[in-house]
């Protein structure tokens, strides 16, 4: 798969928790960018449903990966519990924590997009991306959440009508 390739963010950086629950405290996606951001996400990838998040605030919402997908990158979910197929959630203020390949992990840190989880010492696979405020923005989120998915899946992602 392609790395990401991310227009450089403008504007100032979110407040953020240094711990988890890891969250943005201001900046939040307006009501209609948070909706059609959470209406795409959850319909526009075959191999994938919403799920009750297992590792974030209960008002998340997790993407999930079809338990029928195998050899996928372990570093792919989010853990704990092992038996997850959570690969990215959705927060209520419209921020996104996803797991990626190291190189972007590296291209969304690199254009100001997100900063890594407070446990990325311990390995955590994770990364916030920020809260998009408009349509542009929300459009590069949705590059993040494809890279996430073709990750797991090594398909190249084919946008279906909605």
């Amino acid at each position: 798969m392609v790395t990401l390739k991310l227009s450089k963010r403008v504007g100032v950086k979110p407040r953020t928790n240094p711990v988890p629950p890891h969250l943005q405290h201001d900046l939040h996606s307006p009501r209609d960018i948070y909706h059609s951001l959470a209406d795409w996400m959850f319909n526009a990838f075959p191999k994938s449903r919403e799920h009750r998040t297992l590792i974030s605030v209960p008002s998340s919402r997790a993407m999930w990966l079809d338990e029928n997908i195998n050899n996928t990158p372990i570093d792919g979910f989010m853990p704990p519990p092992t038996e997850s197929r959570e690969f990215a959630h959705l927060h209520k203020d419209g921020s996104i924590h996803v797991c990626l390949p190291e190189r972007d992990i590296e291209a969304v840190l690199d254009a100001k997009w997100g900063e890594p989880h407070p446990y990325k010492k311990y390995g955590v696979n994770e990364i916030l991306v920020y809260a998009p405020q408009n349509i542009k923005e929300m459009e590069t989120l949705k590059q993040v959440i494809v890279a996430s998915y073709e990750y797991l899946t090594n398909e190249t992602y084919i946008p279906t009508e909605q």
